[in-house]
């Protein structure tokens, strides 16, 4: 993320209802529904290890934590101080003791690789001037066979949703530093064995999920 993105996040780390309004307006009024397709479609098992990129300030651990149970792991990580700081709040405050939080960069993990069986990023990528980065690292920390879910936005696709487009992707852009011309589908396309995408409302809103070859040690 960018040195504006992480003072902007850290901005609306310290104003979590305006955050949840603005995410209100994203989703067109359909976020707990997006969100939970999202998380369903990770297909999470008890016990596995999910890493999710652009963690916010937790809003997803219940959620990810339910799905893993009490044997599995689950690591935020954020690049903003602010909303690492909200998250590590969160999963103290509720002893989850299998919930860890790192503030850093998302292409740039420190994490061995194939450690993780799944990773999760809502909302998130769009936000990285360099998101390709971010799959890679994201690739590699997979173990054969990891999936990865992305929540994500972009320009509306169909019309007459498109002509929106002048007024929504500049008011966008400032609110969330939202890179809005980065393909995420097809970048995930290039670097995973198999993709599927599903977009909602005007092609605004996808879901898109992507899994590792199975082939043990393929981590080139």
């Amino acid at each position: 993320m960018s040195r504006r993105g992480q003072g902007l996040y850290d901005w609306w780390s310290r104003h979590r209802d305006l955050f949840g309004r603005l995410y209100d307006i994203a989703f067109l009024g359909r976020e707990s529904e997006r969100r939970e397709r999202a998380m369903e479609s990770l297909s999470l098992d008890s016990g596995e290890r999910v890493l999710e990129l652009g963690c916010g300030p937790g809003n997803s651990f219940p959620a990810l934590r339910t799905r893993v149970g009490s044997a599995g792991r689950v690591v935020g990580l954020d690049y903003s101080p602010g909303m690492a700081r909200q998250a590590r709040r969160r999963a103290l405050d509720r002893g989850w003791a299998n919930v860890h939080v790192v503030r850093g960069d998302a292409d740039r993990l420190g994490i061995a690789d194939g450690v993780f069986d799944a990773v999760y990023a809502s909302m998130s990528l769009s936000a990285m001037p360099e998101p390709e980065r971010a799959i890679e690292a994201a690739y590699r920390a997979l173990r054969p066979g990891g999936r990865i879910v992305v929540l994500d936005a972009q320009p509306f696709q169909k019309f007459p949703w498109t002509l929106l487009n002048p007024v929504v992707v500049p008011l966008a852009k400032w609110a969330t530093n939202w890179f809005p011309d980065t393909d995420i589908p097809a970048q995930l396309a290039d670097r995973f064995a198999s993709t599927r995408i599903a977009t909602f409302d005007g092609g605004v809103t996808f879901i898109a999920i992507a899994r590792k070859s199975e082939r043990t040690g393929d981590f080139g």
